[in-house]
């Protein structure tokens, strides 16, 4: 060996133990790394997996969401030590989100681990952060609310007279139905007095599904006598017809039942009505509209004095709210009405554009004025024991607006030409809102009292479009000269029509509440 070259080993040794001592702490480092990224991908797979399993349960995507998260945080702390947080700046985290025809609900879960090291902690990097997502879907089938049907009534007992709660479907006057683009369904009866043209649908059934006698008669006799049933006064020569285009001569009758036609005549004395389907089951799940916090500054009585100029209002907290002959302004935000408290609007305009009303306790929320106009647009009103009430030709515009009563009525009254139209939010929209999606008026009527109603006399201007859930109280509509077609679907214990003019419920392409809808997979898809 040359002299010159004696302790080259050494470099040789030297560079060959570096990368030896890297290969080693890439293989110690990295496995832990990937032992722990596998446990932590493990997880994010059963905890989104988990939370679809627990929401496909719910009848909706929206209700499924809350569900989901929920779930998510739960499962992740008991089963697998993680605390998750719906947070989208969070390492650890949840995030449910619908689609925009609510059908699909995707669920997404991110777990991050800091993984200490062994040798890499040479190099100062005592840890290396590894991040992992999961995402499973939910998705939901395509059926309608109610079964599809633009009206329902659900109480279990008939009678014929005026201005009672029992059930049935009562036309009354020349007040014609027509329901375009859904069925109508009775729990008890369906009774016609004086209408020319009783109940038509544009090809859906009309269901009976009572518990009275099961026989009618045709013509202009009585058609059924009993408690529960078809019921046709002696003076009216009524009839129910699937199809709206057909022409009815005045001795034939079509009628629908259980989804099958009959017909009768003058000359067929008795018909066989189809046994009834009792009870007829229907998804009616709707969830309550969202309760406030109520956190603003507290204003007790506000008595709005006379003014030339038009006078703004702050949210917050208050007694009661007063207005005097003075045009209002409302800001956005949440306004709490202490218990026995009271809205009254009896002076002129008033703007309450994206503003949450919350009676904290019983209360009444009230529009007059003939003429002057109260604006409550991308709003909502939690009435708990009270009274909403548009009077004296007062006009009310809610657009993207739910109407919640616990317990109480709703009443628009002296020929008003209101604006009623159902949130079209979707997902956390809602909740931010406090609406329900496809919700217009709601009346829970949670005390069971099944004396609340839906009060609404029509004129050439009324528009209501969206969902009307009222199971325990009845709908009143009263249509004058000229009623618009309402976009409605109406859910009730009793429905009246009284009046001079045809009323028409058409539900096609109308913005509902979407219910009733069973998930159809579950899968994970990341």
């Amino acid at each position: 060996m040359e002299k010159n070259e004696k302790g080259q080993i050494i470099v040789v040794l030297v560079v060959a133990l570096v990368a030896i001592l890297g290969i080693t702490a890439l293989a110690v480092d990295g496995s832990l790394i990937y032992a722990e990224r596998r446990e932590d991908q493990s997880t994010a797979d059963s905890v989104a997996l988990s939370a679809a399993q627990t929401a496909s349960a719910s009848p909706t995507c929206v209700t499924a969401r809350t569900v989901a998260i929920s779930q998510a945080i739960t499962y992740a702390s008991a089963q697998e030590g993680v605390a998750l947080a719906n947070d989208t700046t969070s390492p650890n985290r949840v995030e449910a989100t619908c689609n925009a025809d609510n059908t699909k609900l995707t669920i997404k879960v991110v777990v991050t681990s800091n993984t200490p090291t062994t040798f890499a902690k040479m190099v100062s990097r005592n840890q290396l952060q590894t991040t992992v997502e999961s995402t499973s879907q939910v998705t939901y089938g395509s059926s309608v609310f109610a079964g599809g049907n633009g009206l329902v009534t659900l109480g279990e007992n008939c009678d014929t007279s005026k201005n009672v709660n029992n059930g049935g479907i009562h036309l009354f006057a020349q007040a014609n139905l027509t329901i375009k683009g859904g069925g109508a369904y009775s729990r008890s009866c369906v009774f016609v007095d004086n209408a020319p043209a009783a109940l038509m649908t544009d090809g859906a059934p009309i269901l009976y599904a009572g518990k009275g006698a099961n026989t009618f008669y045709s013509g202009s006799q009585i058609q059924y006598t009993g408690t529960n049933g078809i019921i046709f006064r002696t003076n009216t020569t009524s009839f129910m017809v699937s199809d709206p285009t057909l022409t009815m001569p005045a001795t034939n009758y079509q009628l629908w039942g259980n989804k099958a036609p009959y017909t009768a005549n003058s000359v067929i004395a008795q018909a066989k009505w189809p046994v009834p389907t009792d009870p007829v089951v229907f998804d009616l799940n709707i969830p309550d509209m969202m309760a406030q916090v109520c956190n603003g500054p507290d204003f007790g009585v506000k008595d709005i004095p006379y003014s030339a100029i038009e006078i703004t209002v702050e949210p917050g907290t208050y007694t009661s709210i007063n207005q005097g002959w003075v045009d209002v302004k409302f800001n956005p935000g949440v306004y709490c009405i202490k218990d026995g408290g009271f809205v009254n609007l009896g002076g002129p305009n008033v703007k309450a554009n994206n503003t949450y009303w919350y009676f904290m306790g019983s209360g009444s929320f009230s529009k007059t004025g003939s003429l002057k106009t109260l604006e409550l647009n991308n709003s909502s009103v939690y009435l708990k024991n009270g009274n909403f009430t548009v009077s004296n030709s007062a006009i009310m515009v809610a657009r993207n607006t739910t109407i919640f009563i616990e317990q109480g009525n709703f009443s628009a009254t002296g020929d008003v030409p209101v604006v009623l139209t159902a949130p079209n939010c979707i997902s956390t929209d809602c909740t931010v809102s406090h609406a329900i999606a496809g919700v217009a008026l709601y009346l829970k009527d949670k005390n069971n009292l099944n004396n609340t109603e839906i009060s609404i006399e029509g004129s050439s201007s009324l528009e209501i479009s969206g969902t009307i859930f009222a199971p325990k109280s009845k709908v009143a509509i009263t249509g004058y000269s000229g009623l618009k077609t309402l976009q409605s679907q109406i859910i009730c214990r009793r429905f009246e029509t009284t009046g001079s003019s045809p009323v028409t419920l058409d539900i096609e392409g109308a913005n509902l509440y979407e219910g009733g809808n069973a998930p159809s997979s579950v899968e994970l898809l990341k």
